[in-house]
């Protein structure tokens, strides 16, 4: 113990100390020199994609509040600087900062601000009005985030349980697509399950079995389809499509999302308690 108590107050320990404290302290250094320079000295565009790709972190905050005072009438900016605060569940500041993106340019983040509102939120009544707007604005069919927008307004009416106006959004969905590969087979199992609530049981598993023969993996199909030979006492039947259902969605072939319950969501442990009472 004396000779460590030695060893510590000893000018071989001290030039060891120095040398580590300077390795740690060169890379700390020039990290920090990375980053000033990026807040000094790069153009807002190179800023605002070094802000997105560091997104939600304190420095695209920085960066960001800085970007926006540069140039308040950017709404890009406002728009991405809106993305972090709505995965992180601040949709108070993220619908702040939506709204004044679209109040700048309201063709390109519409889209968007809706499927915040329907995914996010669950608010179909006012994701509608947004979907409405972009579709008078625009002269071509929009894709808010990658999906038809129509198909969207369907699933919006639907979730009001607008059944009628969901139908007719579908049917604009599928009217708007040119290739019949672009329609997604889901969007069926949607239209069956509307076709159930109205007790049309027979259409519903038409739509169903649509669904499955444009693609076997949808659990949600398979699902649906049993609930409604349940429906009709049809319990071999159910018994088949519950369990596969129940397989695929152990296969990792079930529509999820990371942050959001999607729209008719189903369960495993779900399945298993239809599978009891049967």
């Amino acid at each position: 113990m004396e000779k460590l108590k030695t060893f510590f107050k000893s000018k071989t320990w001290r030039i060891i100390w120095g040398t580590l404290k300077l390795f740690i302290s060169i890379p700390i250094f020039c990290i920090s020199v990375f980053y000033i320079n990026k807040l000094l000295f790069s153009s807002n565009n190179k800023l605002f994609v070094f802000a997105g790709d560091t997104q939600g972190s304190y420095y695209s905050d920085f960066m960001f509040d800085r970007l926006l005072k540069s140039e308040p009438k950017n709404s890009k900016f406002w728009w991405e600087s809106s993305v972090a605060y709505n995965k992180n569940g601040d949709f108070e500041e993220g619908m702040r900062r939506l709204n004044k993106a679209n109040s700048l340019n309201a063709t390109d983040h519409l889209g968007y601000t809706g499927w915040i509102k329907y995914t996010k939120l669950k608010d179909y009544e006012n994701a509608l009005k947004d979907f409405h707007r972009l579709d008078k604005l625009s002269n071509v069919v929009e894709y808010p985030w990658g999906e038809n927008i129509y198909f969207q307004m369907g699933i919006c009416y639907q979730g009001l349980g607008n059944y009628d106006s969901a139908i007719v959004y579908y049917d604009k969905f599928i009217a708007s697509e040119k290739n019949p590969d672009n329609i997604y087979p889901r969007m069926y199992t949607y239209r069956g399950k509307i076709e159930a609530d109205r007790k049309n049981y027979s259409k519903a598993l038409d739509f169903y079995n649509k669904t499955i023969g444009l693609d076997k993996n949808i659990a949600e199909a398979y699902y649906y389809k049993a609930e409604t030979y349940r429906l009709i006492n049809q319990k071999d039947s159910a018994k088949v499509n519950y369990n596969k259902s129940l397989d695929l969605i152990r296969n990792n072939y079930k529509n999820q999302d990371a942050y959001d319950e999607v729209f008719l969501e189903i369960y495993d442990t779900e399945i298993q308690d239809k599978l009891k009472e049967l």
